[in-house]
């Protein structure tokens, strides 16, 4: 029902107090491994709530990607195109704030062969080919696709971001991310059916040709906002396939995002019931 083409990458997660100075140093107090990816832990997410799901990555010949593959709940069809697997050295202070360092590695040659089912989730590869190689899945598809773009893809401007827009139903970003690209709701819209915004504290909006809606989000101390936004789509989606009301798809995308960032890594995500629970209060 549900697919992802994503780099699939595996998290090294280092918590710290305080960023140094440029030039100065921190001390790393505890490090966990996990499996990561942001496209990945959407399936991985929706997976976990007994939704067919199924990731379309590449890996590397490595213990990485056995430990990748053994601890992701979705099924995963993957090409090995480098010894390496991809990964990410994440810093988190004691905000719950966090830097990213990217290893590109497998996830830097992007090259497998989709096949997507009912929904597809596209979320960029750490590569110059990447959005050819998404444009050209996107293209072929008869999905439901949806785009979570990130930074990689809204730094090329909306024109060229338009030349993908044209084969995707909903569109997912960030309060930054559309600040950043620079269009108007309007403009997004006459390419897109569905606009989703996340707003962090702030909550949630959607936007559809004809109406926009908006959610309040759970108030939470975070402790590390790695995975927040997966978190957020993965129960948005989930709701969404469920031909829920776009308010309590909101909602429950919030709820979601709010539990990731009480705990570290990217994969902190609720129950089925936990889900259910929420559900039966809205």
């Amino acid at each position: 029902m549900f697919t992802a083409f994503a780099p699939a990458l595996v998290d090294y997660i280092h918590l710290i107090d305080n960023y140094p100075q440029k030039g100065g140093h921190a001390l790393v107090k505890k490090t966990y491994k996990m499996p990561g990816g942001a496209g990945c832990n959407v399936a991985h997410n929706i997976a976990r709530l007994n939704v067919k799901s199924t990731i379309f990555t590449t890996l590397g010949r490595d213990s990485d990607a056995e430990f990748f593959v053994k601890n992701t709940a979705a099924k995963v069809v993957a090409e090995y195109t480098h010894e390496l697997t991809g990964r990410v050295d994440i810093y988190v202070d004691s905000s719950g704030e966090r830097t990213f360092f990217v290893h590109p590695n497998a996830a830097g040659k992007p090259y497998v062969k989709v096949k997507p089912d009912e929904y597809l989730y596209l979320d960029p590869f750490p590569s110059d080919k990447s959005f050819e190689v998404q444009l050209n899945a996107a293209k072929n598809s008869e999905s439901f696709v949806i785009l979570n773009p990130g930074f990689p893809y809204v730094s090329l401007g909306f024109k060229k971001l338009s030349e993908l827009l044209k084969y995707v139903d909903m569109l997912i970003l960030s309060e930054f991310e559309f600040k950043y690209l620079g269009a108007s709701v309007k403009d997004i819209l006459k390419l897109v059916d569905y606009l989703i915004i996340t707003q962090g504290d702030k909550g949630s909006r959607c936007y559809t040709k004809t109406k926009s809606y908006k959610a309040e989000a759970f108030k939470v101390k975070p402790v590390d906002t790695t995975g927040a936004g997966d978190a957020f789509a993965a129960g948005f989606l989930y709701c969404f396939m469920n031909e829920m009301p776009l308010d309590i798809c909101l909602r429950i995308g919030n709820f979601c995002g709010a539990y990731n960032v009480k705990r570290v890594g990217a994969r902190n995500f609720p129950s089925l019931d936990e889900i259910e629970s929420i559900l039966s209060k809205l």
